[in-house]
């Protein structure tokens, strides 16, 4: 199939290169990053806010997980009132919020602290999607909000690595391409005794190559 090319080039985290083509790789990774911060990063964070603040309408403590910067959970926190500390492998300099350091596996804090735990664009990031989510439940009294991908075929697979190498690559934020389809999701939910309470699945525009989706969670005992 054609696209069989194209779909195995985003098969690793980075394009192998010989060392002859270094510079030209540093210069793409700037180029990228450019783009990333002029272009895609405050779109994304406008179209992110107004998907996501209204699930947080109400909510007092929230743990962002894989927090980055903290530029959305600010942009959060702003419009909705709700208190944001956030978790992440790797600190970044001047975050926009508290950010604590995370092993990945283990979250530093005791059960049930947070009224909701947030996930945005994390999970495909991770080896092993359930015990993040599982993670995040214990610490969370009440909600988990997940926004994330989810694929129907090759094509959408392709549109999510190549989306995912643009935004990520020149970080060096580790590139598993772990998507799921929305089944896997649901089946992930079941096995951790997590209500969906909404699901809401879009694409920014037209030319969106990413299938997007925000699941609100609720642990199963605490629904009536």
């Amino acid at each position: 199939m054609f696209t069989q090319p194209i779909f195995s080039y985003f098969k690793t985290a980075a394009w192998k290169e010989p060392s002859s083509s270094r510079t030209q790789s540093t210069l793409r990774m700037a180029f990228l990053r450019y783009l990333d911060e002029k272009v895609f990063f405050p779109y994304r964070y406008q179209r992110l806010t107004g998907m996501l603040s209204p699930h947080l309408q109400g909510v007092g403590t929230v743990l962002d997980v894989g927090s980055s910067c903290g530029r959305l959970a600010r942009r959060l926190a702003d419009k909705t009132g709700c208190s944001i500390v956030g978790v992440d492998v790797c600190l970044q300099p001047n975050a926009y919020i508290d950010v604590h350091h995370y092993d990945g596996q283990h979250l530093p804090f005791h059960n049930s602290t947070f009224e909701c735990v947030m996930m945005v664009d994390m999970l495909h990031h991770v080896d092993h999607i359930e015990q993040v989510l599982s993670e995040a439940r214990r610490v969370s009294r009440r909600y988990l909000l997940i926004k994330d991908h989810y694929w129907e075929n090759r094509f959408d697979l392709l549109g999510l690595r190549v989306s995912d190498y643009i935004g990520n690559a020149p970080y060096g934020v580790p590139l598993p391409y772990n998507y799921l389809r929305l089944e896997a999701w649901q089946t992930t939910f079941e096995r951790l005794n997590l209500t969906v309470v909404s699901c809401q699945t879009w694409k920014y525009h037209p030319l969106d190559p990413c299938a997007h989706v925000v699941f609100k969670l609720q642990k199963s005992e605490m629904v009536v």
